[in-house]
């Protein structure tokens, strides 16, 4: 570099300063950072002058650092009670190895999306939050299954276990898959019906019930089998 800086403290602090469009230092700071001597030997001291900007710029990035924290808090991922959107989430911690292939699909309203005594239930017991997906998992004799998880949180662990009570009952109705409301456009899907009357399980923890419907695509409907699968899914809640 071809400017040469005074490397005395004291020569740097009275070093004279040359503003205008000729001087393109990138290390130039403003006026305001050197100790000029106040004409007539009055005016506010350099150094609270300095001070006092140092406190300003600091301040300046504190607002900054909390907005930043402000917008990473209330983004989805880190609100409770939302999920993040992981369409491909692959879940293999239990027996059967779970592939996220549509949702995680949240509303507000589970009556609407419930049919028979279940739905009158949540008609007499508004829901919280109603969060489903739909995995899939290939059994080993190349087989595919399709589970519907669906997490409903109620108001409180009794009306919770009040809704496991009534699905898990004969003819009591359940709340719908999102392969029944639209929006998957994953091919080679089971109906709802063979997953209302596919392998069922249920599970409450705390104030959510989870219900886990399994179907395979096509082939032959093994009762038990499904069973089993659902059972296992029933760890993919809030996921």
């Amino acid at each position: 570099m071809s400017e040469s800086y005074p490397q005395d403290q004291a020569t740097w602090r009275t070093a004279p300063v040359t503003a205008g469009p000729a001087d393109t230092s990138p290390f130039q700071l403003p006026p305001e950072f050197y100790d000029s001597e106040p004409a007539g030997g009055g005016g506010p001291n350099p150094t609270d002058r300095r001070n006092k900007l140092l406190l300003q710029g600091l301040g300046l990035v504190g607002v900054a650092v909390l907005s930043g924290l402000v917008f990473w808090a209330v983004q989805p991922s880190h609100v409770a009670g939302v999920a993040e959107a992981a369409s491909d989430q692959v879940n293999s911690a239990g027996k059967y190895t779970f592939t996220r292939v549509a949702g995680p699909a949240t509303d507000a309203n589970c009556a609407q999306h419930a049919f028979s005594k279940t739905q009158t239930f949540l008609q007499q017991h508004p829901c919280q939050q109603l969060v489903r997906s739909l995995y899939s998992t290939t059994l080993p004799d190349g087989t595919t299954a399709v589970v519907s998880i669906v997490d409903v949180k109620m108001p409180s662990g009794g009306d919770a276990e009040q809704l496991r009570q009534i699905t898990s009952s004969d003819n009591t109705g359940n709340v719908y898959d999102l392969v029944k409301d639209g929006g998957v456009a994953t091919p080679n899907m089971p109906t709802t019906s063979q997953l209302q009357d596919g392998g069922y399980a249920a599970a409450t923890n705390g104030s959510v019930t989870t219900i886990a419907l399994t179907a395979v695509v096509g082939g032959h409907q093994d009762k038990a089998k499904l069973k089993e699968i659902s059972t296992d899914a029933l760890r993919l809640a809030g996921k």
